[in-house]
């Protein structure tokens, strides 16, 4: 009976250890790439319209989306949308706002730099906003993973927060909304991906608080795809962690 057991006890970790992946990258082919913020603060609104144009580009499986494609979306829509009371958070109420509809970013532009000088129109509401012409998008949920302090908020995770996010990557196979603190500036941007394999290079970090753990996949606003990011970045820096999945 006993070696019965020890027999069970081992094929539920093997099972267990075969599932515990080590690189979820699925998600890299749906990224729309984002805009350049520049300095215009709009981090907030462009991590969530970037999950939103993920989730959409994933349903209707539209790989490695161009500028200016069917679910480019308007990042500034989300700044003059009423909330929905589906929030769980001031970090995921943007992406809250589409309601199943956005607005392409061909009938409302967005520039944030205008011959090198920062450009705070994107902070404008369209004056034809409510006639703009809408496209349908899937709807949405969020699932909070966690939340300490507020947005400028470091120290206060560690590994297993790490961890949470990349199991909830697996789980969900969506995007991870998150915030962090990059030297007194709060920033909101999108997790879409880990790979143990790749410890890359500290991100902005304390050489002696990065231990080449492994790194995310990021998807930022300053007009780049994505980027690697080890964990460690996160870890001393994050506080937020919000799943955007389909309903």
């Amino acid at each position: 009976m006993k070696l019965l057991w020890l027999i069970l006890i081992f094929s539920i970790s093997v099972v267990h250890a075969e599932n515990q992946l080590d690189y979820y990258d699925e998600l890299l082919d749906y990224v729309q790439e984002s805009p350049d913020q520049g300095e215009a603060a709009t981090c907030l609104f462009m991590a969530n319209t970037g999950a939103m144009e993920l989730l959409a580009n994933k349903k209707a499986g539209i790989k490695n989306p161009v500028p200016f494609g069917k679910y480019d979306l308007a990042e500034s829509h989300s700044m003059w949308t009423k909330s929905t009371g589906q929030e769980k958070s001031f970090f995921d109420t943007p992406v809250n706002r589409f309601r199943g509809q956005g607005i392409h970013i061909s009938d409302w532009p967005f520039e944030a730099w205008t011959d090198g000088r920062i450009n705070y129109s994107v902070w404008d509401r369209h004056p034809k906003m409510d006639t703009l012409p809408r496209i349908d998008l899937p709807e949405i949920e969020t699932i909070k993973l966690f939340q300490f302090g507020n947005k400028w908020t470091t120290g206060v995770l560690n590994k297993s927060h790490v961890q949470a996010i990349k199991d909830a990557l697996v789980k969900y196979q969506s995007p991870i909304l998150v915030n962090y603190n990059d030297e007194g500036f709060w920033h909101v941007i999108l997790i879409v991906g880990f790979d143990d394999r790749l410890p890359g290079t500290c991100y902005d970090t304390n050489p002696s608080e990065c231990s080449g753990m492994g790194s995310f996949y990021i998807r930022d606003s300053f007009g780049v795809k994505a980027e690697l990011r080890d964990y460690d970045w996160f870890r001393v820096k994050g506080n937020a962690a919000f799943v955007v999945k389909l309903k």
